[in-house]
């Protein structure tokens, strides 16, 4: 393969690819080692292109840069130069994972990103694996390889490429047509590896859970009700829901960051009442619960858990957004409190509600 002049190979080492190779090279223009993949066998370039679309299409800080391509003299793509990524790889951090929550969590949530992103412009990956994660040098996980993803919609399975573990439920049904939800599946998978050196007996059948569902995670990880910094039920529960024999019921990639991207600003979220241009409140961590009452109108009580700011006690007529208040309706970022009966018209008094959302620190 004939390359630029910028690029300079190091020979020291090749890395063998399932699809491909990947080979170590030197941008003397802007001085960094980038990675060149090319396929071994060239019947294969349809798996670099379809690689290539999947990699520029998903913009995501979760998935490996491209930077480069390169074409033979006929127009054709022979090679794509990627970003290197110089961190640690899923056999460097998984075992510190197992007996930290927190950290299992933030892997977990910088994959589901990442698959959220992909799953954004249509493309399911179709391999997902922990091999297929590393951390960049400044320690964020990104998804590097697209061997055999697909963008078309309605593919259908020839052959189960892919990873026999992380295959979903579905994909031994001949004809089975690509979802998102079988990334999904492999997603859950994802968390039992991530969690334990064993699988269940149920994820290594063929097909998988075919005499029952997998035990859940809560079986081998720390949980909140034991530990104070353990797995909460929310937690535990969507991810177990990824292992759902039946696809419909699985959650989306974008519901599991959510879900992840919460429990990983715990404590951290702050919630502000604002009446007219004057701070009524302020909850936190530090100040979790609050009783607002405004004269005989109504009052409300709302507390503070560590994820959500939630309507605990409802007294009188009180409404959020113009619908009446009821102990456990949640607070999201921005809604208006109303104190009074809507036949009161112009006497009502309102209060505005903003929380702050604070950003996940990889």
């Amino acid at each position: 393969m004939k390359l630029p002049q910028r690029y300079k190979t190091l020979t020291k080492s090749v890395l063998a690819g399932g699809f491909g190779t990947v080979i170590p090279l030197e941008d003397t223009f802007l001085r960094r080692v980038v990675l060149l993949k090319v396929m071994q066998d060239t019947a294969n370039n349809a798996q670099l292109q379809n690689e290539l679309k999947g990699l520029c299409k998903a913009r995501s800080r979760h998935v490996v840069e491209v930077y480069d391509v390169i074409l033979n003299d006929n127009g054709e793509i022979t090679g794509v130069v990627i970003e290197r990524l110089r961190g640690r790889d899923f056999s460097a951090f998984h075992k510190e994972a197992e007996s930290n929550p927190q950290l299992y969590i933030k892997i977990l949530y910088q994959l589901a990103c990442a698959l959220r992103d992909l799953h954004a412009v249509g493309i399911v990956h179709r391999d997902l694996k922990l091999d297929n994660f590393k951390e960049s040098a400044a320690g964020v996980v990104k998804l590097f390889d697209f061997g055999i993803s697909s963008s078309d919609g309605g593919y259908q399975t020839k052959q189960n490429k892919g990873t026999l573990i992380y295959a979903a439920p579905e994909l031994y049904v001949p004809g089975a047509t690509i979802t998102p939800e079988m990334d999904i599946y492999a997603l859950g998978v994802c968390a039992w590896a991530l969690a334990h050196p064993k699988f269940p007996t149920q994820l290594l059948e063929m097909p998988p859970q075919t005499s029952g569902r997998a035990s859940s995670i809560s079986t081998v990880m720390p949980t909140a009700d034991k530990q104070a910094d353990g797995l909460h039920k929310e937690v535990i529960d969507i991810l177990y829901a990824c292992l759902d024999p039946q696809p419909k019921n699985r959650p989306s990639a974008d519901q599991i960051s959510s879900v992840l991207a919460r429990h990983l600003s715990r404590n951290k979220h702050r919630g502000l009442f604002v009446q007219g241009m004057h701070k009524v409140f302020e909850l936190s961590a530090k100040q979790p619960s609050v009783t607002l009452k405004i004269g005989t109108l109504g009052q409300l009580k709302v507390t503070y858990d560590g994820l959500r700011f939630s309507i605990a006690e409802v007294d009188g007529s009180v409404s959020i957004n113009n619908v009446p208040a009821e102990p456990g309706n949640v607070l999201h970022e921005a809604c208006v409190l109303g104190f009074g009966d809507t036949s009161l018209g112009s006497s009502r008094q309102w209060v505005t509600f903003f929380s702050s959302h604070p950003e996940v620190v990889i």
